[in-house]
Parts: C-alpha cells; sequence; structure tokens
C-alpha cells in the first residue's frame, strides 16, 4: 500500500512539473504557430518577424505566423494584442509605454508589451534570457543551434527604470542593437521616429540674433554695463553662435520665442518634447529685472557655489529663477507640450520658492563631475543640485558624460563608477536618462561600455561583474582573461583617493604619474601582448584586442610628445649624438593609425582629428624635432 502510495505521489508530482512545461520545439520540428492581432501594428509585426527569424535559425525549423481570427488552435506563439483569452486576462495597461511580459499559459507562450515598443522588447527578452541568444555590439550577434526547446513556467514582468534611455555611441544606433536593448534616440537615429522637437541651447534657433541683434539689441544679455547682441565663432570653427543668452524679462522676448516655438510645433506635430535652453555660454542677462528674477529664486548666494566646466576659469553659479520663471509661462502656453529646459553650468542649482511646470522637463547636466569616482561622493556639490531638483519635480533627464572627450583613444578608467552612478541617478528622482559617450566610431572600450550602460538603463540593479565577463568572452574569446586583467589593474591604479580627478576634457599627460606611469605602461603592454598571442590565429578576435590594446599606445605617444626627451620621450640620441625618433614611438605611431584605418575608426577627438590628420601631424613633430 505504501509503495503504492509513493508510486502515486511521484507521478502526481510529474504530471504537475509537466504541466508547468513547455515544448516549444522537439528535434527540430514543432506544432506552434506565431499569432498576431488580426490588425496588427508595425511593432506588432515586427516582434512576430523577430521571433519567426531566430527561432528558425536556432532549431532550422520556421513557424508559420498567423493572425488571431483565423482559428484558435492549442499551441500558440501569441505576440501583441492578441484576441485570446489568456493574453485579455493580462493588466497590459500595467506596462505604460515600453514594459514588458513574458509568461506561459498553458501551452500558449505570450509576448506582450506597452503601447510603445514593449511587445519587441518582450521578444528580444524572450530570446536572450531563456533561449541564450545575445547582442553584445552592431555585429556581434551569439545565436545558440538546438533542436529541442523545451520552457518551464515563464512570468516575467519588467519595467524599465527610466522612461527614456538614450546611450550616445555610434555602436547604439543600429537598429537592431538599439531595439534588443530597449534605447532611444532624440535624433531619431535608425528608422524610429524621436520624440524630441527640439533637444538643447536653442534659445539661438528660436530668437535669431541675425534677425534682431542690430535692431533690437534690448532682447540679449546685459552684462558688463552693456548689451551683447553680438555673434562669435563656434568652438570648432564652423560657423557662429551668440556672445550671450537672452533677456528673459522682456515680454517681447517670451511673445518672440513662443511664435517661432509654434512655427516648429506645427512642422513636426507628433513630437512631444520642445526645448527651451539656454546657448552654450555662461554670459547670462544681468539687467535689473533678470538680476531681481535671479535674486528671488536663489537658493544660495552665487558666489556660494563655483563651478569650471572645462576645468578653465571658475563662474557663480547664479541658479534657475529668471530662466524657470521664462520657461513656466512658455510652457503655459503650450499645455499639451512638454517644454525641457537645461539645468547647465550656472543655471544647475535648483532654485527656492519656483518649481518646474508638470509639463517642464528639467534636463540635469553633470559636466564637472570628475569621471574616476561616483559623482554621490566625488561631486557632492552636483549631488545636492541633483536632489534638491528631486524634490522640485520628478520629470528629471540627467545628462551625463562617459568618455574623454578630447582624447577619444585614451584610457579612461571609469567602468566601475557606472552603476553606483546610475543607481544613484535612480534613486532621486530622475526619470530619464542621456548618457553621452563616442558617436564617433572606434575609441576606448566603446563596445564594452555601451552594453554596460545599455544593460544598467534598464535594470541597474544587475550584476554588473556577470555582465562585463559575459561580453569579455564572447568579445574576446580565448583573450579575454588578459583583457580583465588589463582593465582590472588600469582601475585599482585611477586613484581617485588619492586626488587624481579625471575630467572629459583632460589629457592622458594628466595621469602620466598615477593610472599611466611609466611602470604601468609596461605592465599594461606585456598584458595585451599575452592577449594578442592567445588569439593571434583568429583575426576577429585579434582585432578586437589590438583596439582595446590602442589606448595604451595613445597614452604612450601623447606622453612622448609632452616630455620629448628622457625615458618617456618620443626622441633618444643615436651614436653619433643625433636626436632622432624614439622607434618604440614610432611603431606605437604606425600601429595605431595603420588599426585605425583598418577597423574604420573616424575620429581621435569629438568631432576633430581623423587619424590621417593624426598620424600626419604626429610625424611633422616628430620631424621638426630633430631640426
Amino acid at each position: 500500500m505504501k509503495k503504492l502510495l509513493l508510486f502515486l505521489l511521484v507521478q502526481s508530482l510529474f504530471l504537475v512539473v509537466s504541466a508547468q512545461q513547455l515544448e516549444l520545439f522537439n528535434n527540430s520540428q514543432s506544432a506552434y504557430t506565431i499569432v498576431l492581432p488580426s490588425k496588427p501594428t508595425t511593432v506588432e509585426l515586427k516582434a512576430a518577424m523577430v521571433m519567426q527569424d531566430y527561432l528558425q535559425r536556432i532549431t532550422g525549423k520556421e513557424l508559420t505566423i498567423r493572425q488571431d481570427d483565423q482559428g484558435e488552435q492549442e499551441k500558440e506563439i501569441l505576440v501583441g494584442r492578441v484576441q485570446r483569452k489568456a493574453m485579455l486576462e493580462l493588466p497590459l495597461a500595467k506596462l505604460q509605454e515600453d514594459g514588458l511580459w513574458v509568461k506561459t499559459a498553458g501551452k500558449k507562450l505570450l509576448i506582450a508589451g506597452g503601447t510603445k515598443k514593449g511587445v519587441l522588447y518582450a521578444a528580444y527578452t524572450f530570446l536572450e534570457k531563456y533561449l541564450g541568444c545575445r547582442k553584445y555590439s552592431s555585429d556581434l550577434t551569439i545565436v545558440p543551434k538546438k533542436a529541442t526547446i523545451v520552457l518551464n513556467e515563464i512570468n516575467d514582468r519588467q519595467l524599465p527604470a527610466f522612461t527614456y534611455r538614450e546611450v550616445f555611441y555610434n555602436d547604439a544606433y543600429d537598429q537592431e542593437y538599439s531595439d534588443w536593448h530597449k534605447l532611444h534616440s532624440f535624433e531619431g537615429r535608425g528608422v524610429d521616429k524621436s520624440q524630441w522637437g527640439y533637444w538643447v541651447h536653442t534659445f539661438a534657433s528660436l530668437l535669431d540674433i541675425k534677425e534682431y541683434g542690430s535692431t533690437h539689441p534690448e532682447y540679449f544679455s546685459f552684462y558688463d554695463g552693456q548689451r551683447h547682441a553680438e555673434a562669435i565663432p563656434n568652438w570648432d570653427g564652423t560657423g557662429s553662435q551668440p556672445e550671450g543668452q537672452l533677456c528673459l524679462s522682456n515680454p517681447d522676448v517670451l511673445d518672440i520665442v513662443c511664435r517661432n516655438l509654434k512655427k516648429a510645433m506645427d512642422k513636426k506635430p507628433d513630437a512631444l518634447y520642445w526645448s527651451v535652453s539656454q546657448n552654450d555660454n555662461v554670459n547670462h542677462c544681468k539687467c535689473k529685472p533678470c538680476a531681481a528674477l535671479d535674486s528671488t529664486y536663489a537658493a544660495f548666494k552665487p558666489e556660494d557655489k563655483m563651478y569650471s566646466t572645462h576645468g578653465g576659469e571658475k563662474y557663480p553659479a547664479l541658479g534657475m529663477g529668471s530662466i524657470l520663471h521664462f520657461v513656466n509661462q512658455v510652457a503655459d502656453r503650450f499645455p499639451d507640450k512638454i517644454i525641457s529646459t537645461l539645468a547647465y553650468q550656472y543655471s544647475r542649482v535648483p532654485p527656492k520658492n519656483i518649481a518646474p511646470r508638470k509639463n517642464v522637463n528639467i534636463m540635469l547636466c553633470s559636466i564637472e563631475s570628475s569621471r574616476n569616482d561616483p559623482m554621490e561622493i566625488g561631486d557632492t556639490s552636483f549631488s545636492s543640485d541633483l536632489k534638491g531638483w528631486g524634490k522640485l519635480t520628478g520629470n528629471i533627464i540627467i545628462w551625463d558624460y562617459t568618455i574623454s572627450f578630447n582624447h577619444l583613444f585614451a584610457p579612461f578608467p571609469n567602468l566601475r563608477v557606472l552603476q553606483p552612478n546610475i543607481q544613484f541617478l535612480q534613486s532621486n528622482n530622475v526619470s530619464a536618462l542621456f548618457e553621452q559617450g563616442n558617436i564617433q566610431r572606434g575609441g576606448e572600450f566603446a563596445q564594452l561600455r555601451t552594453y554596460l550602460i545599455a544593460r544598467l538603463m534598464w535594470n541597474p540593479q544587475l550584476s554588473i561583474e556577470k555582465e562585463m565577463n559575459d561580453f569579455l568572452i564572447a568579445y574576446y574569446g580565448p583573450a579575454a582573461p588578459y583583457v580583465k586583467e588589463y582593465i582590472s589593474l588600469l582601475h585599482d591604479n585611477n586613484q581617485s583617493g588619492r586626488g587624481v580627478k579625471m575630467s572629459s576634457f583632460g589629457s592622458p599627460v594628466e595621469y602620466a604619474e598615477s593610472f599611466l606611469s611609466k611602470d604601468l605602461i609596461n605592465k599594461y603592454n606585456a598584458i595585451f601582448d599575452r592577449a594578442e598571442a592567445a588569439v593571434k590565429n583568429d583575426e576577429a578576435f585579434f582585432s578586437r584586442v589590438r583596439s582595446a590594446h590602442l589606448p595604451v599606445y595613445y597614452a604612450m605617444l601623447e606622453i612622448a610628445r609632452k616630455e620629448k626627451t628622457g625615458p618617456r620621450g618620443a626622441f633618444i640620441k643615436d651614436l653619433n649624438n643625433n636626436w632622432i625618433p624614439n622607434p618604440i614611438i614610432e611603431n606605437a605611431l604606425n600601429d595605431l593609425y595603420y588599426h585605425c584605418m583598418r577597423t574604420n575608426v573616424s575620429r581621435m577627438a569629438e568631432w576633430d582629428t581623423t587619424p590621417t590628420e593624426y598620424f600626419e601631424k604626429y610625424n611633422d613633430f616628430l620631424e621638426a624635432g630633430q631640426k
């Protein structure tokens, strides 16, 4: 009797376990079809085709795509808002725009999402999390081969940590990469329409200095005893920009800005976000009415907070008084749009006695922060400003910075601060995040940094160590342990705790005695020599390892140019006591140039200096130095 009861118990447990499983494929055969709504949206259709494509690549069997008005079958993969009981019972409204839901229900697999691209995100999440597919870069997709797919019970609902997520890296704008990692683009890169009508620094376009500068100088900044209604050359030598800002207390300025904004909105009626924001300078208006507004709403005396954006002269943090007073009035005239404005440089400090309207978005910029320690402890001034803004509004987008703009190939040990920074932002009422990386092709650990930031934007609590190891193994193959060794050694020596602050506008020369010391450079090169030897017979892995090695060469070249002579200099003496180029530096330059050409690197600095220009200028320096 006991044996019979035990047998029945085991059988019942087996039946329960079996009931919870769903066999999609058995030896590359399947009874399943993919079911769409009878009138699918573009996103639903795309999600269904992604499922069909990848399941075929995994198993060798292509599933049929049907519509839900063609009769129900027992075994179905439901994609989107399909008219089936299992799908209709899901509270899909909770997914908002980008949330996703992957669920098994009996013999059905449900792929569902929010009103925007959630269902597409659900398809990629299913393929990655439950079938082992990966998208590490625009040109590296891993698709495992499986003849049999059996799923255990799934009930996976996810909501993004931030409603807007953009990684401003070249690789992120590959369309499938962007969809896979659930990213946005303010410029509408790829095929998606942007929600943004205007992005940043729009005062100049909303009230043109060329149109009004000579006839109405009172529309522009007053400082140093006069109005400044002039244009100055752009920093990159192309075109011009206003020298100052607008006079935000002038009612005519408000009318003109709103009139021009309305014209722009009429041309892009679907755009939700419209930036009304300061020009990229600190020359704000100090006329009596503007100064009175700034004083009335100032939470601090300007001199209590002094900032320096590019490592130059410090300027007082005026606050947001006149800007927010102006922008709130604009928002009142366009209640169905979101008016975004910059809390940037002199306007970064949150005000008192005034709050943003509900349809005002605050774009808070961390440009002054150091990059090699978490901003919460490394930039307490910014942290204080963020917390202050978080008490005033939940409509905050952070513009953060993750690279060295002037030296895109310089070693930049900030990988360990990515997660604590994003977690800190999430915990302080930040709803959207723009991480400015390298929009050029190439650069130091571009693919790795893009991948990690994208993953963190969706889920800041994930295991960053696991994500990095996963990437390194796939991307560098047998060389992965060596690349990891280099990353660890580089970051272990960034010396942020000893006062070495890494800026987005810094140079590798500044770190020649810390993480780019002569001893460490030698160790880095030795590690990469082993890494390259490990993959010398695999062209793809070898090329990626060499790309990871280039920043060490670049640091050597920049330090050698600065020091000129000595053990790290660009020149040595030959047997005849004549100065000649250091062969080590020449070889580093040649290797850097050739590999940049081979891998289609576009720039060595943001918007500036092609690899050919860098190579030729450095050779000119070597030739001139000999003379």
